[in-house]
């Protein structure tokens, strides 16, 4: 009767164990059905607390950030300047804030002579908001939009644009027309790249890459997001070469597994 009593428990503790991996793989969902788009779901009511930007003192790749840090996931965040490893985008990780475009005296200087200034700064942002009762909400907004009563950012990552459900490329300084004809665009905004999206619906992040194999334009990333994925909200983070991210076995680069050194990054921590 021991014996039997034993066996069972060891078979139970076996099973068990067993699950427990599967349990683990579910905090990301990775869909792949079409060539050259990466769909990562995340459950903000069960993963929201793991989820929060990152930035580095030193340029570096996701794959480096995931390889020296105990995170699920790692993928490329903000704008930055390429020259001197600046931020040009707000970062709040913790309700302090970590990356500002004010600070980059020579960028704010020359977007305030041309009268973009404003714009720029307004971008629209990923927030994680908390209230009193340390209850997580995700949102996306202009950097200037208010924050409801009851709630405070605990973190947000601009970058942009928003483009789901309205999209205001004049208003985020994306697009400069002159005479009905773009005289410039930032981010290669209207052009096919590859794009690294910020998707909200429901109780769900996603995250979405298109690589090399499957450039898009905004107006295709919008079609997209609402058609294939009924999304609620969706911005753009920093795309072209800087579109990467690292999950696991998954390490992807805008070239194949190239990955260009970028200074933030939104993570989520085992």
């Amino acid at each position: 009767m021991k014996k039997k009593i034993i066996s069972s428990f060891l078979l139970f503790l076996f099973g068990f164990f067993c699950i427990l991996p599967v349990y683990a793989q579910e905090k990301i969902d990775v869909i792949n059905d079409e060539v050259g788009i990466w769909i990562f779901k995340i459950n903000t009511k069960k993963y929201g607390a793991k989820i929060k930007p990152y930035i580095s003192k030193n340029l570096a790749t996701p794959q480096k950030i995931y390889d020296d840090n105990s995170f699920d996931l790692v993928v490329n965040g903000g704008f930055y300047d390429v020259k001197n490893g600046k931020t040009v985008s707000y970062v709040v990780i913790d309700g302090v804030m970590e990356g500002d475009l004010d600070l980059h005296t020579d960028l704010t200087e020359s977007l305030k002579k041309e009268g973009r200034y404003d714009k720029v700064a307004s971008r629209a942002e990923l927030r994680i908001l908390e209230n009193k009762r340390h209850k997580l909400k995700f949102d996306i907004k202009r950097h200037t939009d208010p924050v409801k009563k009851g709630w405070k950012i605990k973190h947000s990552l601009q970058a942009g644009p928003m483009f789901y459900p309205t999209m205001d490329l004049v208003g985020e300084g994306f697009v400069v027309y002159e005479d009905d004809v773009v005289r410039s665009q930032s981010a290669d905004i209207l052009k096919r790249r590859e794009r690294t999206v910020i998707g909200l619906k429901g109780k769900y992040l996603y995250i979405v890459i298109f690589t090399k194999d499957h450039k898009v334009d905004i107006i295709e990333l919008k079609k997209f997001m609402e058609e294939k994925l009924k999304i609620d909200k969706a911005m753009a983070f920093d795309g072209g070469i800087s579109t990467a991210i690292n999950s696991k076995n998954i390490s992807i680069g805008s070239i194949g597994k190239y990955q260009r050194k970028v200074k933030s990054f939104l993570v989520i921590e085992r």
